[in-house]
């Protein structure tokens, strides 16, 4: 079974790559390596969709470009972006620009811990915030996806699996 290691800059995004700041952007190629796949589906999945996971708040000016699939453990905060082929996944709040399945992947999602952003897109459709700012969000976490041809936002099911004992 072939396995892949990114190589890492000193801060610890692929090599090659940089958060950027007041503007800039980060791009991320994909690879030209040759990978034998072996096993089951989700590791075919994982060798065609790398994820980048950022460990940090990405700030106003700050504008994420990745070819797969994007995490972000901490908040994406108003004039922020995320572009992703892939999914993107907040664990925090989401209120800048996110735009999944930029390549044209509609079967891309987006999820956050609280999901209030200025502009979400998946693939091709493109929502924006509601113009009525008192609306509560839910205290539940949210995810949007593309069904039946309409970009439709939900909450988030509890586990079917039950209560952990």
């Amino acid at each position: 079974m072939g396995r892949r290691t990114a190589k890492l800059a000193s801060d610890g995004l692929p090599q090659g790559s940089s958060l950027g700041h007041s503007g800039t952007e980060m791009e991320s190629e994909p690879s030209s390596h040759n990978t034998q796949v072996v096993g089951d589906d989700w590791e075919y999945e994982a060798l065609k969709n790398p994820t980048l996971m950022i460990r940090r708040t990405l700030r106003s000016g700050q504008r994420v470009h990745f070819h797969g699939n994007v995490v972000v453990v901490g908040d994406v905060n108003p004039g922020a972006e995320i572009t992703a082929a892939g999914d993107i996944v907040v664990m925090g709040w989401l209120r800048g620009v996110a735009h999944a399945g930029a390549y044209g992947n509609v079967r891309s999602m987006v999820s956050a811990f609280r999901l209030n952003p200025t502009q979400l897109r998946i693939a091709h459709l493109i929502a924006r915030a509601p113009d009525d700012v008192d609306e509560q969000l839910p205290e539940v976490p949210e995810f949007a996806e593309v069904r039946e041809g309409h970009l439709v936002i939900d909450q988030w099911q509890t586990s079917q699996l039950g209560p952990r004992s």
